[in-house]
């Protein structure tokens, strides 16, 4: 029950929350860095990276394994000799007669004859035979056992594990960039996705401002038709202006929606409306050159970080594979658990050093060598040529910003000249002196410059942020903002 009480407590506050939600810009862009599922995803790729590089140094350590097996063989394993044994009896027994026979003679004895011979020798071969074990030894039964500990310490692989570790700690670099390439193009996506929403707001009130307009300009134009001061088509022209009116605001409301959507798909948040935006377009000054934005954009730009990441990346690969052409050198021990299973040719302990030298393998160490070699010179040619793109990059949002910083300050005084038209029509129009169209028009002019002003201010912020983003420090236009 107690539970149950919290969970319900917790969906309350939720609720209250979404439905009291107000955002900044500063706000926004917490909430993306916070929920954007991408982002997620390569701060995940980033952890496989930082394991990859501590694994890379296990590389340094020995290998420790353990191996058991359970063998049966067809027969037993074993060495029978004793056909040389039964040879060495057979040739020692007629030595021995021999020597009987001369030891006889020598004691003036006569000479033995055949069968005297014969029957000592069958008396050695038989004494010997019981004297002298088979030759027969079973050195591996038909089941057996094998455990053993075997250790592998790399003494030198010609530079191969360092090769290895420092390409590890550059991919984790590279992901590092990445994460940061991303979290910067979030900013930006957040940043475009927040402003637009305030754009269209402006944009619907401006359009609502018109439609008010255009019925109070049609409320007039009744009244004078009926005063008989106009003609019906003044009056009918104000009809249609006031559907054209309404038709426009209708489009551009539900451009707001599809603008709010884009931005919660950005932040991952299910609930938001047009009022939640709390920021308003205001023109703030920038203030950085192009130069100064180029050179922050060679030292922070995160997709030149990520080319040179792939550069260190192609030098490490090419180390790796110039360590073919070196001996490599190991030391290895082995110890058995079962030594009863263990033949007398084999023994229960072993250690050693192991050198190995590749002699010839068809010039593919060589191959694979130029192959490292132009893949270097390839990461550097495209890292100039990054290098030039993203001062392209620069420069063009630079000047796009500049564009419409100029086109923002010269719609002020067309602004003010809209805004006197329209007095000038509406009080010519209300004396009989104008036509309707005059005053629509007159009020369309208006409703042109105000969102030709709008367009370019968010189009100044447009570019600002793209530049930054080209820069590499996309969150500064917060403090642009704030400003």
């Amino acid at each position: 029950m107690r539970r149950r009480i919290i969970i319900i407590l917790t969906f309350i506050s939720f609720s209250c929350y979404a439905q009291n939600l107000s955002l900044s810009l500063s706000d926004a862009i917490n909430l993306a860095l916070n929920n954007n599922q991408t982002l997620k995803q390569y701060e995940a790729k980033l952890k496989q990276k930082e394991y990859d590089y501590l694994a890379s140094y296990g590389n340094f350590l020995p290998a420790i394994n353990f191996d058991f097996s359970y063998s049966h063989l067809n027969e037993e394993m074993d060495i029978d000799l004793n056909p040389i044994r039964d040879l060495i009896i057979s040739l020692q027994s007629s030595n021995q007669a021999e020597l009987t026979n001369i030891s006889g003679i020598l004691s003036g004895n006569p000479p033995m004859n055949q069968n005297q011979k014969e029957i000592i020798k069958q008396q050695t071969f038989a004494y010997l035979n019981n004297l002298i074990p088979p030759f027969y030894q079973t050195f591996k039964k038909q089941n057996y056992k094998s455990g053993a500990f075997l250790v592998t310490q790399p003494i030198f692989v010609g530079g191969k594990l360092l090769a290895a570790r420092n390409a590890s700690l550059s991919e984790k670099n590279a992901a590092n960039n990445e994460l940061e390439k991303v979290k910067n193009e979030v900013i930006y996506q957040t940043v475009d996705s927040y402003l637009k929403v305030l754009l269209l707001k402006e944009i619907v009130k401006t359009r609502k401002e018109v439609l008010e307009g255009m019925i109070q300009h049609r409320t007039n134009a009744n009244r004078l038709f009926q005063e008989g001061i106009i003609a019906n088509y003044h009056l009918l022209r104000a009809e249609v202006a006031v559907s054209e009116a309404e038709k426009n605001l209708l489009n551009d409301k539900n451009n707001l929606s599809l603008a709010i959507e884009s931005f919660k798909n950005i932040t991952n948040i299910s609930s938001i409306s047009a009022d939640d935006f709390l920021d308003t377009l205001c023109f703030k000054v920038f203030s950085d050159s192009l130069s100064s934005m180029i050179n922050k954009a060679m030292n922070n730009q995160p997709i030149l970080k990520i080319t040179q990441d792939k550069k260190e990346l192609a030098k490490q690969n090419f180390n790796a594979a110039r360590s073919s052409f070196l001996p490599t050198v190991a030391a290895f021990g082995k110890y058995e658990v079962y030594p009863e299973y263990l033949s007398s040719l084999e023994p229960r302990w072993v250690i050693g050093i192991q050198m190995k030298y590749n002699l010839f393998n068809g010039f593919k160490d060589y191959l694979k060598l130029q192959n490292a070699k132009y893949l270097e010179e390839e990461v550097a040619f495209a890292e100039n040529d990054i290098r030039k793109k993203i001062e392209l990059w620069v420069t063009k949002s630079y000047l796009e910003m500049i564009n419409y910083k100029t086109q923002y300050e010269k719609l002020n005084s067309t602004l003010k000249l809209a805004e006197e038209n329209l007095r000038m029509n509406e009080k010519r129009f209300e004396t009989g002196m104008s036509t309707s169209l005059e005053v629509i028009d007159a009020r369309l002019s208006l409703e042109r410059v105000k969102i030709d002003r709008l367009l370019s201010l968010y189009q100044y912020y447009n570019s600002m942020a793209n530049l930054l983003l080209a820069a590499g420090n996309p969150h500064e236009i917060l403090h642009i903002w704030s400003n």
